[in-house]
């Protein structure tokens, strides 16, 4: 029997990918980090989706497991893209860099200790008790990721701003939408908190209540994604005033 909720999934983000394949070129190097990871968020929903369409396999809970770091990588990347390059002049480039070095070490500890506890359960590897744990351990290691986040992003607001009004505002539109996108974003971290803890099979991100699953997983994401693409695309040209203007060609003499 086909998944329709895993239809829909597979179909919204091969949609979605499209412009935020577009806003991954537009926005260059400086926004490498957020653009790239929502795309990757994207890909990875879409490989989950076809996967859990006509079966609830073991990749699949896997896949749908691990999909929240990439969406938490993207939104640290395109918060890093606001604050280093339009809004904060004074930021310490170094320690920022720094920052986001730590908190990419942080998600992959949290992804990977999930993944490798939904794994075991899965298959039913003993002991389960231990699988357990390290699944809680992962999934609430991401949890803290989040809260990092929330807190970057409280102080990026009042973190003194730049003196181009309009490179700012490109700064204010992008922390804005991160901001928004994290509200949905903790409620998506939330639900599979309280999933993977209690293990009810109500909550099961792929094989749980269908109502669920639509409201506390598959909404909160696509929110989220579709801030971030109106926000990329808002402020897609900011970059262009930043960029030093190309030295004009001298006249050649007269010979």
């Amino acid at each position: 029997m086909i998944n329709p909720l895993s239809a829909a999934t597979c179909a919204i983000y091969a949609v979605l990918a499209i412009p935020v394949l577009y806003l991954l070129v537009r926005h260059r190097r400086y926004g490498l980090l957020g653009w790239l990871f929502l795309f990757l968020f994207c890909t990875i929903r879409i490989i989950g989706g076809a996967l859990a369409i006509n079966s609830t396999s073991v990749a699949a809970n896997i896949i749908s497991s691990v999909g929240l770091s990439p969406l938490l990588l993207a939104t640290s990347g395109i918060l890093h893209e606001a604050s280093r390059l339009y809004r904060i002049e004074s930021l310490d480039k170094k320690m920022e860099w720094v920052s986001v070095l730590a908190y990419h070490m942080l998600v992959v500890a949290g992804v990977a200790l999930t993944a490798a506890g939904s794994a075991k359960l899965q298959t039913h590897q003993q002991p389960i008790d231990k699988a357990e744990k390290i699944t809680k351990v992962g999934i609430s290691i991401l949890t803290v990721a989040w809260g990092f986040l929330a807190g970057w992003t409280g102080l990026s607001f009042l973190a003194p701003r730049g003196r181009n009004s309009s490179i700012t505002r490109a700064g204010t539109v992008l922390l804005s939408a991160v901001a928004f996108s994290l509200v949905f974003i903790g409620i998506r971290v939330f639900y599979s908190l309280v999933a993977l803890c209690t293990q009810r099979a109500s909550l099961n991100p792929v094989t749980g209540s269908l109502a669920i699953r639509v409201v506390l997983g598959f909404v909160p994401e696509v929110i989220a994604t579709l801030a971030f693409i109106f926000a990329g695309i808002k402020t897609q040209g900011a970059k262009e005033e930043i960029l030093p203007a190309a030295p004009k060609p001298r006249a050649q003499p007269w010979v």
